[in-house]
């Protein structure tokens, strides 16, 4: 299954949705900011209604993440947290969004990985 969200065109942040086995994997694009973190926690919190294995939230293309981003990434760790699901987020790779990362200090307090591989592996294992 494959979906993409961009609500009204207003925000600049694409998530495509896929399954691996059992695993519900949301590919994000663009940027996680006040006007698009909304939709990527609707889309977090529908994948978990499905009850998969677990989610993968893949922000290896994300351009930009801004507190608002951080924040609604915290939220969705504490809702899969909250259900009893499993939940980890791939890193952002490229550097404007990676740089928010490290300069929150988000690796202690998100459930981050490198890559997709390790995330599925986390989920299936």
């Amino acid at each position: 299954m494959a979906a993409t969200s961009n609500p009204g065109g207003v925000a600049n942040l694409a998530i495509e949705e896929r399954r691996v086995d059992t695993v519900s994997v949301l590919e994000v694009a663009g940027d996680l900011d006040l006007s698009s973190a909304p939709a990527l926690c609707a889309r977090v919190e529908q994948a978990l209604g499905d009850r998969p294995a677990g989610v993968v939230v893949d922000l290896s293309r994300l351009e930009f993440c801004d507190s608002t981003g951080l924040r609604a990434l915290a939220g969705a760790a504490e809702e899969a947290r909250i259900r009893l699901a499993r939940l980890v987020i791939v890193a952002p790779s490229r550097p404007a969004a990676a740089r928010g990362f490290e300069i929150s200090g988000a690796v202690e307090f998100l459930p981050l990985v490198d890559d997709l591989s390790t995330g599925l592996e986390i989920i299936s294992g």
